[in-house]
């Protein structure tokens, strides 16, 4: 093995000049090889391109065997080494755990379900509530049936006695008095006991005397809603029958004498039976919300006797709504269907 003194000092300086004219040594054999350590070695080392002769006889080393004359140094692991190699996998065992810790919690926080939010429930009804207001509209509704038959009834006969006096072709509007005329004679013969059914009404939620609360309850307030009810559920209907008496008969006042007749006796035998309920119950509920302050948080509360609507079950879960406000199906209280029976409450009564 070549010693280091005689090997750096060639390969720090720079190769000595040899002049062309002096003869390259001969090594016969025994020239001392010299070793790379530093990645490379000078090409000045060896100048001449003449291949040197090599003796056969004598022993070299195998070139197989070069790379073990200096073999890779190799730093020895120290116990401080080991120490830190254990800390840093340690380390990154923990952060590697701490990632899967916060992926599985995040994970369980993505799946664990939200509470669902309970849809609004519809108040327990106050079946007191109803059986006070069916008791009190018992008399009222006795009263209107035998008024409403009874201007029917006037009606029929003086379009019959106008006929028998008419012998050529009848027009309508000769046979019914005007719309606005006909809908006055039905108010002012109801308005008496419509008004009773709204005071009803607003002494089941109000205990102010009688003389206090007939402040609200007017002829005004009341009618202004209940004409309207009239209307649509009597003259409009009615006067549509009589149209299709006047078309059907061809002129013939016989004839048409004939179809009337049997018109007013279905609407006072029938229909007024079934229209009655639903103006008193209107005028009960119109006067307990006129007794309500503006902005009180009211209810609508269905009866569970009467008929399924879903219009008034869409108003019962809108829950609680301010007075003076209107709910879902744009009424500010019942009734808004054909046998409606539906209260308007108070949230904290």
């Amino acid at each position: 093995v070549v010693e280091a003194e005689n090997i750096v000092p060639v390969i720090q300086n720079s190769a000595p000049t040899i002049a062309d004219d002096q003869p390259a040594e001969s090594d016969d054999g025994h020239r001392a090889k010299i070793v790379q350590m530093f990645g490379r070695t000078s090409r000045r080392l060896h100048p001449s391109t003449e291949t040197p002769e090599v003796d056969q006889t004598a022993p070299t080393a195998p070139e197989a065997k070069t790379p073990e004359l200096i073999k890779k140094i190799e730093p020895k692991k120290s116990s401080v080494d080991d120490l830190f190699a254990k800390l840093r996998q340690a380390g990154a065992e923990n952060v590697a755990s701490s990632v899967k810790t916060v992926k599985d919690s995040s994970h369980k926080t993505t799946e664990t379900p939200k509470k669902a939010v309970e849809p609004p429930k519809p108040i327990e009804p106050d079946l007191k509530m109803f059986e006070r207001r069916d008791s009190a509209l018992i008399a009222v509704d006795e009263m209107l049936v035998k008024k409403l038959k009874r201007v029917l009834a006037d009606e029929e006969n003086a379009m019959l006695n106008y006929l028998q006096s008419k012998k050529a072709q009848v027009a309508l509007e000769k046979v019914l008095p005007s719309f606005e005329n006909q809908l006055q004679t039905f108010v002012e013969a109801t308005s008496k006991e419509l008004i009773e059914a709204a005071m009803s009404g607003a002494q089941s939620l109000s205990k102010s005397l009688k003389s206090d609360l007939r402040k609200k309850i007017s002829n005004a307030t009341v009618m202004q809603v209940l004409s309207k009810k009239l209307a649509d559920d009597i003259v409009y209907p009615l006067r549509e029958r009589i149209q299709k008496c006047v078309e059907g008969s061809d002129g013939s006042a016989s004839e048409m004498s004939s179809l009337i007749r049997s018109t007013y006796r279905e609407w006072k035998m029938k229909q007024v039976d079934k229209i009655v309920g639903d103006i008193s119950r209107l005028a009960y509920s119109r006067g307990a919300y006129l007794v309500l302050e503006t902005g009180v948080k009211v209810c609508w509360m269905v009866d569970p006797n009467g008929p399924p609507c879903a219009d008034a079950e869409d108003n019962s879960l809108a829950g609680e709504v301010n007075c003076g406000e209107k709910f879902p199906t744009g009424d500010e209280h019942p009734v808004i269907h054909a046998g409606c029976k539906c209260l308007v409450v108070p949230s904290s009564r």
